[in-house]
């Protein structure tokens, strides 16, 4: 377990690149890193929310809210980034950490709109209901 945290520490902090030769423990390395880069997204829109009253990325915040969003989108990097480390599309290093971290929360963002937006069209209108 030691050489998961020393790997985690030396991607995250060291920049350096994991390889899967070197550290048995790559995939979940980088899987976690994702996650990681994902709840610093979302406290980073957290703040400019706070500065600004604005959201980047479009959320209403609040201590639920912001709560759920952070372990959702943190959950989804994870996943993203382990499928995509376990079929060899990333290199376990940081850069590809923060292409998934922060691009998941974005993704999920629009996939949210679109489901909201469907569910809204598939509720009976009052003009239905006559």
């Amino acid at each position: 377990m030691d050489l998961f945290w020393s790997g985690l520490y030396r991607m995250l902090v060291r920049f350096e690149v994991i390889r899967i030769q070197d550290n048995e423990f790559a995939i979940p390395i980088f899987a976690v890193g994702c996650a990681v880069i994902g709840v610093l997204a979302v406290l980073g829109d957290l703040a400019l929310f706070v500065i600004r009253g604005e959201s980047l990325l479009k959320l209403k915040h609040g201590p639920r809210n912001t709560l759920f969003f952070g372990l959702a989108w943190a959950g989804g990097a994870l996943i993203f980034g382990y499928i995509g480390q376990a079929a060899n599309v990333f290199q376990v290093s940081l850069l590809a950490c923060v292409t998934v971290g922060t691009a998941w929360p974005v993704v999920f963002a629009r996939v949210l709109e679109k489901a909201k937006k469907s569910e809204d069209e598939q509720q009976p209108s009052s003009e239905d209901k006559v």
